[in-house]
Parts: structure tokens; C-alpha cells; sequence
């Protein structure tokens, strides 16, 4: 039984292992997939099975024990340390590339583009945690909400929401250097993984992090949101105080405009919200319109184009608001 339990999970594991492989993974990754490779083997053989499977233990020990101590941050749970959320990410970009179940134009693109933005934030940044594991177990909520920071100079700062996949680090990050440049702090509060920002809770872990940015002594506060969670900031832009709204390849049909200024950043081609959709909003908002040459995931695969537009448009409001504020 035992030794029938192991080559089921051998066959299992060995296709997994070399798609993930293939990818490449991160160190951590690698180590993991090997681990468990070697857990199953220890399960197959007769002889020596115990030395086996002490080996492919103290392997995936020592990869937990490695994660834990390289990504040391006090700002998300212990066990969203444990997995190199480049893993996650892009293995399951590749499959959808791979199965074309999202039919969006961007998509055989997005594999590629995430391997070379998470090469960047690496060299940038170090290893960073992720949210990513504790949203999808449902852990995130009002006074339990994991955030992620990217701090600037300034004393102005961005609220970011996450999309209907979860609070990644690296969609953080891409906004969070736009907004830097304009020196201006971004932090990425985390809801559930359908990032439904519009509900009780939702609007609450958003009001929360505005009241602690005030708290801190940060001056102006811009909402921003990616896909899911620009259709949330839309809607809960009107009952905020906020300095201003960037919706990035999303926007609710039904919100009204925010009287703020507001920039709508959407790809032309995109397939799961029709430009049509942001394109009225922006009308209806009086906000500043750029369409992209792509799809849904436009901050991504146009990331430079994506970054410029918002750069501009926060250095321009802080600018005016500065030069409002010395008269």
C-alpha cells in the first residue's frame, strides 16, 4: 500500500515538478519541488526508505527555516513568508497562456513580462513577502488586513486595491514606482481574493488604512485600484476623503464621478472589461482618459507607458496642491 501510495504521488508530481521547473522557480521553489520529489521516492523504495525520507524532510525544513529568515517582515503573516509568491504568480500565468481560459490578448504576453518584473523587483528590492497566501485561506479582514508598503520622500500617499486574483506584491510594486516618482508612498491593503472592495468589510479595511496614513502624519491621500479594485475605488471614491483616483483597467458602470481629480488608465484590447465601460466613466467623471495599446493586464505588459501616465498625473496634483496650499 504504502509503496502504491508513492508512485501515485510520483506520477502526480513528476509533470507538476517539470512545468514548475521549466518556469524557472525561485531557489525556494526548486528546493520545494525537489523535497517533495524525494518525500514520494522515500514512500517507493525498499531500501534505505527511512534515510530517504529524512532527507527530503530536513530539505523542506530548511527551505521553510530559509523563507522565514529572508523575508523577515513584520507586515504580513508568517505563513505568506513561507512561499516565493513568484511561484504562485507565474506558474499560474503560464497556465492560463497555456490553456487560454482567459481570452484576453495580453495573456500570451504576461508570462514573459512577469518573469522579467519579478527579475527587477528581486534586483530592486530584495525578497519581499506576500499577502497572497493568507487572502486565498480568507484571513484578510477589518483589523486583520495585511498591507504592503512601498515608502517615497514625500507626505503625500496611494492606497492601492488589489484585483479579483489577490493582493499580490509584485502589482504593488509596478504602481508603487509610478507613485514614488512622484514621490509619493503606495500602500496595497489586502481583502478577499475576489477583491470585492465595495462591501462592508471592504470599505472598512479601506477606511482603516486612510485613517492610519492620517495618523502617521502623511498630508494628502489618493485611492487607486487595479481591475476588481479600481471598480471598488470607483464606487467608494464619493464617500472618501480623498485627494484624488487613479483606476487602472477597471471601473464600476454604475459609479458616479468622485469630484476629485481622477485618472482612468485602460488597455483598448481589453477583453474583460470593454474599454467602453472606463471610457464612460472617464466622461461621465470629468476624469483624464489614456487608452493603451493592450489588454487587460496593461500595467504589466505596457508598464512604461502605464507608469508614465501615472506618474504625471500624481505629480501634477501634488504639485497644484502644493501651489494651492502656499498662497
Amino acid at each position: 500500500m504504502r509503496r502504491a501510495f508513492g508512485i501515485a504521488a510520483l506520477v502526480v508530481l513528476a509533470p507538476l515538478a517539470l512545468f514548475v521547473l521549466s518556469a524557472p522557480p525561485s531557489a525556494s521553489g526548486a528546493a520545494y519541488v525537489a523535497s517533495l520529489l524525494v518525500l514520494a521516492f522515500a514512500l517507493v523504495v525498499k531500501r534505505n526508505a527511512r534515510r530517504v525520507a529524512i532527507a527530503g524532510g530536513a530539505l523542506l525544513v530548511a527551505t521553510i527555516a530559509f523563507r522565514l529568515v529572508a523575508t523577515k517582515s513584520e507586515d504580513v503573516r508568517t505563513i505568506d513568508r513561507v512561499i516565493d509568491e513568484r511561484d504562485v504568480a507565474l506558474n499560474a500565468a503560464r497556465a492560463l497562456a497555456l490553456t487560454a481560459f482567459v481570452r484576453d490578448p495580453d495573456v500570451p504576453r504576461v508570462p514573459d513580462a512577469m518573469r522579467r518584473a519579478y527579475d527587477e523587483m528581486q534586483r530592486e528590492e530584495g525578497d519581499l513577502p506576500s499577502p497572497v497566501v493568507s487572502t486565498y485561506l480568507g484571513l484578510q479582514r477589518p483589523g486583520a488586513s495585511d498591507a504592503i508598503e512601498f515608502r517615497a520622500s514625500g507626505r503625500d500617499a496611494v492606497i492601492f486595491l488589489h484585483g479579483s486574483q489577490g493582493n499580490f506584491t509584485m502589482s504593488c510594486w509596478l504602481f508603487a514606482r509610478a507613485a514614488r516618482d512622484a514621490s509619493m508612498t503606495t500602500v496595497c491593503p489586502s481583502t478577499s481574493a475576489v477583491g470585492d472592495w465595495w462591501t462592508t468589510d471592504g470599505e472598512r479595511i479601506v477606511r482603516d488604512a486612510i485613517a492610519a496614513l492620517r495618523a502617521r502624519g502623511f498630508r494628502d491621500v489618493y485611492l487607486a485600484g487595479l481591475s476588481n479594485g479600481a471598480i471598488g475605488a470607483s464606487r467608494l471614491a464619493p464617500k472618501l476623503a480623498i485627494a484624488g483616483l487613479v483606476l487602472v483597467s477597471g471601473a464600476a458602470p454604475d459609479a458616479p464621478g468622485a469630484s476629485v481629480p481622477t485618472l482612468v488608465v485602460h488597455g483598448r484590447a481589453d477583453a474583460m472589461i470593454h474599454a467602453s465601460v472606463p471610457r464612460a466613466y472617464a466622461a461621465r467623471a470629468g476624469a483624464r482618459y489614456v487608452e493603451l495599446d493592450a489588454g487587460h493586464f496593461a500595467l504589466l505588459v505596457d508598464h512604461d507607458r502605464a507608469s508614465r501616465a501615472i506618474t504625471d498625473f500624481l505629480e501634477s496634483q501634488r504639485a497644484a496642491r502644493a501651489t494651492a496650499r502656499s498662497r
